[in-house]
């Protein structure tokens, strides 16, 4: 039956007769298709493909220009502004210039865009891509933004923060109010919209850290005047490590400190690791496992680089000095 209406859709609409003789020799249609093609019973239009083609690009140039239209209703300033909200599918630009109506209908702002870019005190061009790619914006009550904006501008989260993380603008401003002075209460200083959405075992981890860390800089000390002060050195040098090691710059000072009380009490000199500083970015644990092996092998001056080298280097380092103790069982 399926074969049977699929060649019926190629035969000419205008001709019952066809039809019904296409019918009666069905069993023979295989071995006979060419037959029908000459005889006239089939047409087959081979100008389709190009037909179809140009429909597909007319389509393209009609969804085009009826986009170009909806986004010149946005009221973008420029056109840098307005280029991130081409890439929105048709039905989503139409909601967009719904809101954007409603809101000047009712007198809250020409577009959310510029309205929002105001408050954090950012270019607008900047926040565009941003806010293409969070539709969700478009959806939520005018007022439910503005409060939500406020509440996290007037705690002291800084807007670049804001615009990494604009999904904290669906939370109520009661909630985001009572998070973030929750947070302020325990006495963390710098606010992030994270804090909002995370559950309350990461928030609580982020608070201990956040208050070793105050025990053991203080108010004024940074880790990098810190590592500088362990490691007997300026703070220039220590600059100077962080741009040879780019992974120093984000290191923990609670893990900065625990990992050097670590080091010191195992007999390597303050000299050494500040000489090869790159072993504070590994991990502590696997330094630890790392001193153990190489000490069951016989070695008692351990060079730290070696500590921290990848797997694979650090098994040919083992399995180097495996063999020479084979090759030398006096020694």
């Amino acid at each position: 039956m399926l074969l049977r209406s699929v060649l019926l859709s190629f035969i000419r609409q205008d001709s019952v007769l066809n039809i019904q003789r296409v019918s009666f020799c069905l069993p023979k249609v295989l071995c006979n298709l060419k037959g029908f093609v000459n005889y006239g019973l089939i047409t087959i239009d081979r100008n389709a493909h190009t037909r179809r083609h140009v429909s597909i690009t007319e389509r393209k140039d009609f969804d085009n220009e009826t986009k170009a239209k909806l986004v010149k209703k946005l009221n973008f300033i420029s056109k840098e502004d307005a280029l991130p909200f081409y890439k929105l599918p048709f039905r989503t630009l139409l909601h967009v210039q719904k809101v954007t109506q409603n809101d000047v209908l009712n007198g809250y702002c020409a577009n959310r865009l510029y309205f929002i870019a105001h408050k954090i005190k950012c270019p607008p061009s900047k926040l565009s891509e941003c806010l293409a790619q969070r539709i969700f914006i478009y959806s939520l009550s005018f007022d439910w933004i503005e409060s939500s904006l406020n509440v996290l501008l007037e705690m002291g989260v800084a807007g670049d923060r804001i615009i990494r993380d604009l999904w904290v603008l669906k939370y109520h401003h009661e909630t985001i109010r009572e998070r973030l002075q929750k947070v302020k209460d325990l006495g963390v200083d710098t606010l992030y919209p994270w804090m909002v959405r995370c559950n309350e075992d990461i928030l609580n981890r982020f608070i201990t850290i956040s208050r070793d860390t105050k025990k053991i800089l203080g108010d004024t000390m940074s880790t990098q005047v810190y590592l500088a002060n362990r490691l007997n050195t300026t703070p220039e040098a220590v600059e100077d490590m962080c741009v040879r090691i780019p992974a120093l710059k984000t290191i923990r000072v609670t893990k900065v400190k625990k990992f050097l009380d670590f080091l010191i009490k195992e007999g390597f000199e303050v000299q050494d690791i500040a000489n090869k500083p790159r072993v504070l970015t590994a991990s502590q644990k696997t330094v630890e496992q790392r001193l153990n092996k190489l000490r069951k092998l016989g070695l008692s001056e351990i060079n730290l680089n070696v500590l921290c080298r990848s797997r694979k280097d650090f098994k040919k380092y083992c399995d180097s000095i495996g063999s020479l103790a084979i090759s030398n069982p006096e020694t």
